[in-house]
């Protein structure tokens, strides 16, 4: 069968529209491909879902053979050379997979399915320790003023946001009491900090700055990974601080110097680099735990990423700027990653344990899955590959 017919069978069976004469054809189809013997029409739930991914996955394998990038259905289109028809029934699988909502979940506790539970996305999640070690949980916190460092009042915007407001430089005081704010894994938090620059953190992350930037530079220090919207201020550079592979938390292996610009940091110390994308104005990224004598530092145009490896040389690439902050906008994008990337991800995001069982898969991934999904709906995604997935509790385990 020629990979147009199939496009059209494909769709007219994801969208109920088949005719019994078309169904017959596709089941015939479906069973000369070695596949598992299937009951046409399919009727049970639980079978349809997994009839859909194999369909997909073998017309993704008839209209790409030998591919060694796994495209999914969540993908960035620009670039990909496929018939309209293909993205029809793509689109349509995936608003069929990522849209089916069981019944029993809940916005109170752990929602179920059956005996399993349903591990739901992270969301607005964080703790701000004081400089005197007091902590706040933010995302339980109200809508008010928080506690006050110096002249400095910590406040809870009514949108979720931590702002620092009434920062001055009369209050010298604050310039030296130091802030942390952590996400915890599953969770992500947007701070406006005291001199009106905003900070979003990724899950798992912290940013430690002082409740008031001192007359000479603004400086913070981040572990993990953050976006950030620096306010302009030619005479007080802004300087971040951030750790890497080669480092543990809270020591420096790399600082971006800018003066007002939107960047992206990705420091997690369990990531082979760490980098830097920028997308607007220009910084200066430095490794300061260079092997050379002398640190060796980049300066970064936009769309430009700087990657700090092991060994803290500093390499720079042309790169899609916005893929970086995909994770900001609600997004997971896999771009020609392996399966330990896509689970490191996971991982941070819906707060689990990952073990890998039998040989780790060599599968690449490239698409796009909306961070609001379920577990159990990126699952359904990714296993259109040859990569299966087993849920116990809050452990995945891994397997080809």
């Amino acid at each position: 069968m020629n990979p147009e017919r199939l496009s059209v069978l494909i769709n007219k069976y994801l969208s109920n529209t088949a005719s019994p004469e078309e169904e017959q054809e596709l089941n015939a189809w479906y069973q000369a491909s070695n596949q598992q013997e299937v009951h046409w029409p399919v009727q049970d739930e639980q079978e349809a879902e997994v009839v859909k991914a194999r369909l997909l996955n073998k017309l993704q394998q008839t209209m790409h053979p030998g591919a060694t990038v796994k495209k999914l259905p969540f993908y960035r289109r620009t670039g990909l050379q496929v018939a309209a028809a293909v993205l029809i029934i793509l689109a349509t699988a995936s608003w069929l997979l990522l849209n089916h909502t069981d019944q029993s979940r809940t916005t109170a506790g752990i929602p179920t399915v059956g005996k399993q539970p349903v591990i739901v996305p992270g969301g607005n999640k964080a703790v701000l320790t004081l400089a005197d070690g007091s902590r706040i949980v933010l995302d339980s916190a109200q809508n008010t003023t928080l506690a006050k460092q110096g002249n400095t009042k910590i406040i809870k915007l009514s949108n979720g946001q931590l702002a620092y407001r009434d920062a001055s430089h009369t209050g010298v005081d604050a310039a030296t009491l130091y802030n942390t704010i952590a996400t915890p894994k599953g969770g992500q938090y947007e701070i406006i900090l005291p001199d009106g620059s905003h900070v979003w953190l990724n899950a798992a992350s912290s940013l430690r700055f002082p409740a008031a930037f001192a007359d000479n530079e603004r400086k913070v220090e981040l572990s993990g990974e953050a976006y950030f919207e620096v306010t302009k201020n030619p005479h007080q550079p802004f300087r971040v601080h951030f750790s890497s592979p080669t480092s543990g938390v809270g020591e420096g292996a790399g600082v971006v110097e800018v003066l007002g610009t939107h960047f992206n940091i990705n420091a997690y110390i369990d990531e082979a680099t760490a980098r830097t994308t920028l997308l607007e104005g220009k910084v200066k990224v430095s490794a300061t735990q260079s092997q050379s004598l002398n640190p060796t530092s980049e300066i970064l145009l936009p769309g430009q990423q700087a990657a700090i490896a092991a060994t803290a040389a500093i390499k720079v690439q042309k790169v899609d700027a916005e893929e970086s902050i995909a994770w900001k906008n609600g997004i997971f994008n896999f771009n020609n990653a392996d399966i330990k990337t896509v689970m490191r991800q996971i991982a941070r995001w819906y707060d689990v344990e990952v073990v890998y069982e039998g040989a780790v898969s060599a599968e690449k991934f490239e698409g796009e899955i909306p961070r609001s999904s379920t577990l159990t709906e990126v699952f359904k995604i990714l296993e259109l590959s040859a990569v299966h997935f087993k849920i116990e509790g809050r452990k995945v385990i891994v397997m080809p």
